[in-house]
């Protein structure tokens, strides 16, 4: 009878100590990862910058999506400015996970040689934009879901 009442005991002391292994696991599920851009267009930039932004950007971005680099891509205004240091447009592209991010230059690179022809005139493309825009923050944020 001790024998057994010391096995009972062993096991609920060895139960309690891995309990809270078991609450242990984090509250969420880890989901895709965004890149988020928030950028201030310069007075008199918006024209040229919507122009830029159709016809050289919009494009690799379809283009990414087309090939499973990204899974979507947002634009988005901000309504609610504070001052005039404050962002105007962004933009976000969502990634699978982090894992996406891996090499991710080096898989990019023939999308935007298609779309631009060569380095150099992807940098006179590039000179120019940053006429019109300056970015004000630049992050990546990983979505969650709560368990």
């Amino acid at each position: 009878m001790k024998q057994t009442l010391r096995l009972v005991l062993m096991v609920l002391c060895l139960s309690l100590f891995s309990l809270p292994a078991l609450n242990a696991q984090v509250p969420y599920a880890e989901g895709s990862v965004e890149r988020v851009v928030l950028i201030q267009i310069l007075p008199g930039h918006f024209n040229a910058f919507i122009a830029d932004l159709k016809a050289n950007i919009q494009p690799i971005w379809e283009a990414e999506k087309k090939s499973g680099l990204i899974q979507s891509y947002e634009m988005f205004f901000n309504t609610t400015r504070t001052g005039t240091d404050d962002w105007d447009f962004g933009y976000s592209l969502t990634y699978k996970n982090m894992a996406a991010l891996d090499g991710l230059p080096d898989k990019i690179y023939d999308i935007r040689m298609k779309q631009y022809g060569d380095q150099k005139a992807e940098q006179k493309v590039i000179d120019k934009r940053v006429e019109n825009v300056k970015v004000i923050n630049s992050m990546i944020i990983r979505n969650v879901t709560l368990r």
